[in-house]
């Protein structure tokens, strides 16, 4: 690249804290592929200039940014690149990672979000050996990377559960297509944690994901890691959970869409949203399938990627034949998501049309193998997403209706791993 070019990627570092800075330019400057910029935003009092100056480096100040959403966000506006490639700035880049990110774009140009494998180190550069527990599906490898033999942690696969919840997100390297990212609307700029969650959602429901199965991020593990902080870490596990339940069905049902499956919303006389093909036993607005559940619908096995139940199941008496044939009809890794008033408050009981009544234990038969051996009729195979009793508003406290969210993911052949602990 020439000094008047426009570079293919756009690497971009926001920082508090410019201490790792030099170690991140030598990994940059040390890229099989030389066609990028960096773009270093400085706030909160932070300076710093490069041992090594590059005409390829860009240094802004920005003390007026406050938050990480804000100052992701006012980098990717400075950025002249295709593609925007996330360095936080305490960590490092393999060799070949703009090379292998560059290729993947190339080979999948509908792909949306290219990322990778990755390995933590200690604060001095070291192997880090520390594990996330595997019995909630995570996998690691051991790997070579630029001369160093580390553990890798091999990302989990971009469904609709992992990408919207950030433990199981798509890890570092992070990278995707700047058109697309402005189109989405780009970073939070009011969000100071989990901006990188928030985003990736947005990201998720434009377009694919592609893994390179390849380490190419070492992720430094240090004391001033924002997750070590016990109040700020207790804040993110609260904002991971509400962001889930804010794009947990969009994401659902864009991965439906592009699977060329069919998403269903069920009682769809009430209400149906843009997207679904709608259920129900009466003709009406909104009604594209009259049928009666659990009578079998005229759908092929595996055909939905989405079904859409809310103020639904407590309808249907006949509660085991229901729950196999919406497991028939959904595709590998297909999700039933449910709303219904729970019998842990009043709302299950007062409709005289409620035949059935659910509670959070309910859905232990459908998930967890040790309560399906005791209902040997039940053909559903699910793995739990979300299961949780709330109250939708302060009407509905004030009246104790209740309702429990229960969020399956259908576990057949060919269904990836999902993360979260997996009983069936």
């Amino acid at each position: 690249m020439t000094s008047n070019a426009t570079p293919r990627f756009s690497v971009f570092t926001p920082s508090h804290r410019p201490s790792f800075l030099d170690e991140c330019l030598a990994t940059l400057q040390a890229q099989s592929c030389s066609d990028w910029e960096w773009i270093v935003l400085l706030n909160n009092g932070a300076r710093w200039r490069p041992e090594r100056p590059d005409e390829r480096v860009r240094v802004e100040i920005a003390d007026d940014v406050r938050g990480v959403g804000a100052a992701k966000r006012r980098a990717c506006e400075l950025a002249c690149g295709e593609i925007l490639v996330e360095l936080d700035h305490d960590d490092l880049l393999a060799r070949d990672c703009l090379a292998e990110i560059g290729k993947a774009f190339d080979e999948h140009p509908d792909v949306v979000f290219v990322y990778s494998n990755t390995a933590q180190i200690t604060e001095d550069g070291g192997r880090d050996d520390s594990r996330f527990n595997e019995t909630y599906g995570w996998k690691y490898e051991e790997v070579d990377v630029d001369g160093r033999r580390l553990l890798a942690a091999r990302t989990m696969a971009p469904t609709p559960h992992n990408v919207s919840y950030i433990w199981y997100a798509p890890n570092h390297v992070r990278s995707f297509r700047r058109d697309v990212y402005e189109k989405v609307g780009g970073y939070d700029a009011t969000r100071t944690v989990l901006d990188d969650q928030d985003m990736m959602s947005r990201l998720f429901q434009a377009g694919d994901f592609h893994h390179i199965e390849r380490c190419l991020y070492l992720q430094r593990m240090h004391g001033a890691n924002t997750q070590r902080d016990k109040e700020i870490n207790a804040h993110i596990q609260r904002e991971t959970v509400a962001l889930y339940d804010k794009y947990i069905e969009a994401n659902a049902l864009a991965w439906t869409q592009r699977h060329g499956l069919v998403a269903l919303d069920l009682g769809a006389a009430h209400r149906k949203p843009p997207g679904y093909l709608g259920v129900d036993q009466h003709p009406g607005d909104g009604v594209d399938l009259v049928a009666t559940l659990p009578d079998r619908l005229d759908l092929p096995d595996a055909s939905v990627g989405l079904i859409r139940a809310v103020d639904f199941l407590e309808h249907v008496p006949a509660k085991v034949p229901l729950i196999n044939e919406l497991y028939r009809l959904l595709a590998p890794g297909g999700m039933l998501l449910t709303m219904t008033p729970s019998s842990d408050g009043r709302g299950a009981y007062q409709d005289p049309t409620h035949v059935a009544f659910y509670n959070e234990n309910s859905f232990w038969y459908y998930t967890d193998n040790q309560y399906r051996a005791f209902v040997p009729e039940i053909e559903a195979r699910f793995q739990s997403s979300r299961l949780v009793t709330y109250f939708p508003t302060e009407w509905h406290s004030a009246n104790n209706i209740s309702y429990v969210v229960a969020n399956l993911i259908a576990m057949k052949e060919g269904a990836v791993r999902n993360g979260g602990p997996l009983l069936v």
